[in-house]
């Protein structure tokens, strides 16, 4: 349910996700083009046509998208709380595997420009951060747990 605090922990970390999903992560600056990348866009050059690449972000498109229903879908198993502390934990190797991902189409892309600035935004730290609330949200199911359980006892 909602009243859970581990629930606002899944809520947080999915907005973060779809903040990710529709942001530029990168940016890649030379004399001749700019190039920003994101999930959603993928490679976009200013001005259009001066850089082609073969590089496709779909694999990159469909980890975020995962991911982010992963996260949301772990809302709403409140019932099943060991199926909520494997999909947290899924969830959890997706996001660092999506930071990996988005870096490693960023290096692909820097390396293709030679005399360019390249630079990661901030906004590539939100997989991160939500895999630190997807974990306070594995730390909520564990302490919901314990309580149960002692209230067994009794």
């Amino acid at each position: 349910m909602i009243q859970r605090i581990q629930s606002l922990y899944w809520l947080f970390a999915a907005a973060l996700l779809v903040t990710f999903y529709f942001s530029d992560f990168a940016f890649v600056k030379s004399a001749v083009v700019s190039l920003t990348l994101s999930a959603f866009y993928g490679i976009e050059c200013t001005p259009a046509g001066v850089y082609e690449t073969s590089i496709t972000t779909w694999p990159l498109h469909v980890l975020v998208i995962l991911a982010t229903l992963l996260t949301f879908i772990t809302i709403f198993l409140f019932k099943r709380r060991a199926l909520q502390i494997r999909l947290s934990a899924v969830s959890i190797v997706l996001d660092l595997g999506l930071m990996g991902m988005a870096y490693f189409y960023y290096h692909q892309v820097a390396n293709g420009i030679s005399d360019g600035l390249a630079s990661l935004s901030m906004l590539y730290l939100l997989p991160f951060i939500a895999a630190i609330l997807t974990f306070l949200g594995i730390l909520g199911v564990k302490k919901d747990i314990a309580i149960l359980r002692s209230l067994s006892r009794l």
